[in-house]
């Protein structure tokens, strides 16, 4: 009787450590596969505000400067209401509505004017419509938040 009782301890002992085995991969193989998705997330969209700055001001600024100052700035002239030339009038928009809604290109009218969406508000005006480059240069710079170092 007391070979038998041992034999069942045995057989448990081994159907549970079996089992834990088991467990331990199950949970060591999600918690692998969560770690891996969301660092892999972090990485796509953890960029630095060095590296925002540095973004806006290579890649948007300048085309702001060469294509829409001479029309919306705060200085002389701001057609349609639109200031473009701080990060203010950026945000407040003009008579049109707001000029940029951050994360969001398809509801920022500055992406939609640059990109001949809207008849009415082409731009620039009166010249050539900007490269593929320079219109997902501008839909990358919304989608991150618009960053605008720019007081």
């Amino acid at each position: 009787m007391v070979r038998s009782s041992l034999m069942s301890f045995t057989k448990f002992d081994r159907l549970f450590n079996f089992v834990f085995t088991i467990e331990s991969l199950f949970l060591s193989t999600v918690f692998c596969f969560l770690f891996f998705t969301f660092s892999s997330v972090i990485t796509l969209v953890g960029i630095t505000e060095g590296e925002k700055h540095s973004f806006f001001e290579s890649k948007i600024r300048p085309v702001l400067s060469e294509n829409c100052y001479e029309c919306h700035n705060s200085i002389i002239k701001s057609e349609g209401n639109l200031v473009l030339d701080y990060k203010g009038g950026i945000l407040r928009g003009g008579a049109h509505g707001s000029a940029i809604i951050p994360g969001d290109p398809g509801k920022s009218l500055l992406f939609k004017a640059i990109n001949h969406e809207l008849l009415s508000l082409k731009m620039p005006k009166g010249g050539p419509k900007l490269t593929p480059e320079v219109i997902r240069d501008f839909k990358k710079w919304i989608e991150d938040g618009a960053f605008d170092p720019r007081v």
